[in-house]
């Protein structure tokens, strides 16, 4: 028999190729250990369950008994992707035999290669056909609601990550909430396809561009390149202490904590250690962490990202001002002030300030 094969399926073969080698990758990095075996699961998932896609109707039609083999996981892209997340936000989590019911409803994927198993050619209960076809798509409001939750821990874990280190990038997550915001609409993007191609009679070739699944499964297939990409790249991220919180306010304790913060970022300059932690600061001035946090946040107002980036950019904001260091770069002297990369710079630098670098040093000449 004689295949053909259109660019679409070209760039989408090569997506799942590429998938499944950083499935492996990530089941073996040591970083992230346990969070990347997850995403590994999540990855497998989603190649293994976007490869009939790939295939078009004439193949089915040859060669009949593919459509009884178990292909999809699609069940198991929500879960997966939902532990790598609360793996990844909380290093203290350990998953447990209880947390398996999460991955149960996978038997939802084989009612329908079961049936064809079965009766194979045949067909004698349409009803149960299309009820068994039905669940298996229903998995998409499945990884849907699993990236509700997944969501709502990156933003938990964004907000706590504020009060413990005085630094974010790489380890912030924002990558997590764009690509769950991308996969959900690829999700919709799927729903449609399901939804024109029951209205057109079940068109399966993937040789011409204005094919409606066309646009889908390109969509599908940059998702996966990104999450691979960026999931493999991912740093370690930061150990999250939390911290209990309290209604109490003594204003006298609190001050005296805050001299005591403010005496030794001052005298040691701190605020230099570009990955400066409140478990570090703690250390320095032999204060709790919840004491450090509760007097930051109820006495000035503020989280320890703030509160330790302040001095950052004042120190910078002098540095400007002195003549004598035209001859550096800016972003030198915003590295000697304990930044650490140039978009957190200028992002907190503006933030405080209300203009960039330059146009503060030129503004105050």
């Amino acid at each position: 028999m004689h295949f053909e094969i259109s660019p679409i399926q070209l760039i989408t073969v090569c997506s799942v190729i590429n998938g499944f080698v950083f499935a492996f990758l990530l089941f073996e990095k040591n970083e992230n250990r346990q969070a990347n075996r997850f995403l590994s699961l999540t990855i497998f998932s989603m190649c293994l369950t976007f490869t009939p896609f790939i295939l078009d109707i004439s193949i089915w039609n040859t060669y009949q008994w593919l459509s009884w083999l178990p292909f999809s996981l699609s069940y198991w892209i929500g879960p997966a992707f939902y532990f790598y997340i609360k793996t990844l936000t909380n290093a203290s989590f350990s998953f447990r035999k209880r947390d398996l019911w999460h991955f149960s409803p996978i038997i939802l994927n084989y009612l329908h290669s079961g049936y064809h198993a079965i009766f194979v050619n045949a067909n004698p209960w349409p009803w149960l056909h299309h009820v068994s076809e039905g669940l298996e798509f229903a998995a998409i409001l499945s990884v849907i609601i699993y990236l509700i939750f997944s969501f709502k821990l990156v933003k938990s874990y964004q907000r706590q990550l504020l009060n413990n280190v005085s630094y974010t990038d790489r380890i912030d997550l924002r990558w997590v909430n764009a690509f769950i915001f991308a996969i959900a609409g690829s999700c919709v993007l799927i729903l449609i396809f399901l939804g024109l191609s029951i209205i057109s009679g079940g068109r399966y070739s993937l040789q011409e561009w204005d094919d409606p699944r066309a646009f889908a499964l390109l969509a599908y297939s940059g998702i996966l390149y990104w999450l691979s990409i960026s999931g493999f790249k991912q740093a370690q991220t930061h150990r999250i202490i939390h911290l209990e919180e309290t209604n109490e306010q003594n204003h006298n304790e609190h001050s005296e904590v805050i001299q005591k913060l403010n005496a030794a970022i001052e005298a040691n300059k701190l605020y230099r250690n570009p990955r400066l932690s409140i478990s570090d600061l703690s250390k320095v001035v032999d204060i709790s962490e919840r004491i450090i946090s509760n007097a930051v946040n109820q006495e000035l107002g503020k989280n320890f990202f703030q509160f330790i980036n302040e001095y950052r950019v004042e120190e910078l904001k002098e540095r400007l001002k002195d003549p004598s260091n035209d001859h550096l770069k800016i972003l030198s002297l915003a590295f000697d002030a304990g930044f650490n990369s140039k978009a957190s710079f200028n992002r907190v630098f503006k933030s405080y300030t209300g203009q960039t670098p330059k146009e503060y040093k030129f503004a105050n000449r």
